[in-house]
C-alpha cells in the first residue's frame, strides 16, 4: 500500500469519527475505520484495517478516547451566541479533529505547526462543509491559536 498524505489521512479520521457523532449509529471505532477505509476505494485498490496509517490511528483514537475534554476546549473559545449544540456535527467533528491535534500532536512534532493544522481544518470544511463553516471554523481556531501557540 502506498503511503497515504496526512491530507488523505485527516479526511480518513473525519469519515470514520463522524458517524461516531451520532448518537442512532451503532458502529464502533474498528467499524467505523473499516467503513472510512473502504468508501470510494475499488476493492481491488482499497486499504485495509491491517495497512491503516499509524497516524490515522493516532487521529482517530485520540479524538475519540478525549471528545469530552476536546469538546470543553473548543466551547471555550466560540463567541456571543455559540454553543457546542449549534455547532453542525460535520463542523464539530473538523473541529475536534483540530484541537487534538493542536493540543496534542503539535507539541509533540516540530514538524506539525499550529498554522498548518488550521489550513488542513479549513481544507476539510471546503470539502466536507460549506464556505459559512469554512469562516466559522477558521475563526475558532485562530481564537484557540492566537491564545495558546
Amino acid at each position: 500500500m502506498a503511503r497515504l498524505s496526512r491530507r488523505i489521512i485527516r479526511e480518513k479520521a473525519i469519515q470514520t469519527l463522524y458517524p461516531l457523532s451520532d448518537s442512532q449509529v451503532n458502529f464502533d471505532l474498528d467499524q467505523s475505520l473499516r467503513f472510512a477505509l473502504e468508501a470510494g476505494n475499488d476493492p481491488e485498490e482499497g486499504w485495509s484495517i491491517e495497512e491503516v496509517d499509524p497516524y490515522l490511528s493516532q487521529l482517530v483514537a485520540g479524538v475519540a478516547e478525549h471528545y469530552q475534554e476536546l469538546d470543553s476546549e473548543i466551547a471555550h473559545y466560540l463567541s456571543g451566541e455559540w454553543t457546542l449544540d449549534r455547532i453542525a456535527r460535520i463542523d464539530l467533528t473538523i473541529l475536534r479533529l483540530a484541537f487534538y491535534e493542536l493540543i496534542d500532536v503539535c507539541p509533540k512534532d516540530p514538524d506539525l505547526v499550529p498554522s498548518v493544522v488550521a489550513d488542513e481544518a479549513i481544507e476539510l470544511a471546503k470539502t466536507f462543509s460549506d464556505d459559512r463553516s469554512r469562516k466559522f471554523i477558521s475563526g475558532v481556531l485562530a481564537h484557540y491559536i492566537q491564545n495558546n501557540c
